[in-house]
């Protein structure tokens, strides 16, 4: 379903995110900032991922929406030097991967993955030395 413009409380689409197995929402933020695919992987959300990935996978993912959004949420206090690091060790961790998630979350427009190099990938956001 594709609908149109920002507004996440149109009828339409509140009603078609209710019965679908899942739903992408693109961000004209991340679009404006250079991110592409733009996808608001804090709004998105699939139902079939638990049925359809391993349990490492799964809890991979999980993890770093976690992460991905704990950062979102400071963001403002991290771009003024308002955070002070050792508050929260999720935020820490947050700031201390960001470089890796966003490098994950990006791709260019003839840039392909195979679940395989994917699941590589992440596990590469929180364990460096797994390669990526």
């Amino acid at each position: 379903m594709l609908s149109e413009g920002d507004d996440q409380q149109d009828p339409i689409a509140d009603a078609a995110r209710g019965v679908l197995d899942g739903h992408i929402v693109l961000s004209r933020r991340l679009a404006e900032e250079g991110h592409y695919p733009a996808i608001d992987i804090e709004a998105s959300i699939s139902r079939v991922m638990p049925q359809v990935v391993s349990p490492d996978h799964l809890r991979l993912s999980q993890r770093f929406k976690q992460l991905w959004s704990r950062y979102q949420q400071s963001r403002d206090l991290i771009s003024v030097g308002a955070y002070v690091a050792g508050g929260d060790a999720d935020t820490d961790l947050a700031i201390a991967r960001q470089p890796a998630m966003v490098k994950y979350l990006r791709q260019g427009l003839q840039d392909n993955e195979n679940l395989g190099n994917s699941q590589v990938q992440l596990t590469a956001v929180f364990n460096p030395a797994a390669g990526g």
